[in-house]
């Protein structure tokens, strides 16, 4: 059985919710947030297993609508910082939602990367980069010399 996430939709309701703004006062709005994060969470930590599973064409697409929602996260989580009413549970869960959602991205790049041929160095830019790190070296030793 292969399993797909569609990222997009898990993250739809986060995003129209904190569109709104921020209203702790209302526990229905905190508690509606706080399950929609919940549920990203264990949706995009459930699906890490079942990445290699993928075609190539979906986990470029994947890859894709991750990084869309993490830029749109990136500007939530901004804002929410801001806010001085925000919840602080629901600021650990976007937290933490952040960090799943960048692992997710990081395994989507590996399988995505995976089987990719490696072109080597050429001599040229290798004898460069050693030369500037020997003088990089040096000019440092010499300022603990003197």
């Amino acid at each position: 059985m292969l399993l797909s996430l569609d990222i997009q939709k898990k993250a739809e309701p986060i995003i129209r919710q904190t569109q709104k703004g921020f209203d702790p006062i209302i526990s229905a709005y905190a508690q509606g947030l706080s399950e929609n994060l919940n549920d990203l969470i264990l949706s995009v930590e459930g699906f890490d297993n079942h990445i290699f599973a993928l075609s190539k064409t979906a986990i470029k697409e994947l890859l894709d609508e991750t990084n869309k929602v993490i830029d749109v996260f990136v500007n939530i989580d901004e804002n929410l910082m801001d806010s001085v009413d925000a919840d602080k549970e629901i600021i650990e869960r976007f937290k933490y939602s952040l960090k799943a959602l960048y692992k997710l991205r990081s395994l989507l790049h590996i399988a995505y990367t995976k089987g990719v041929a490696v072109k080597e160095t050429p001599g040229n830019i290798k004898e460069r980069l050693s030369a500037i790190s020997r003088a990089s070296v040096l000019h440092n030793l010499s300022k603990h010399i003197q």
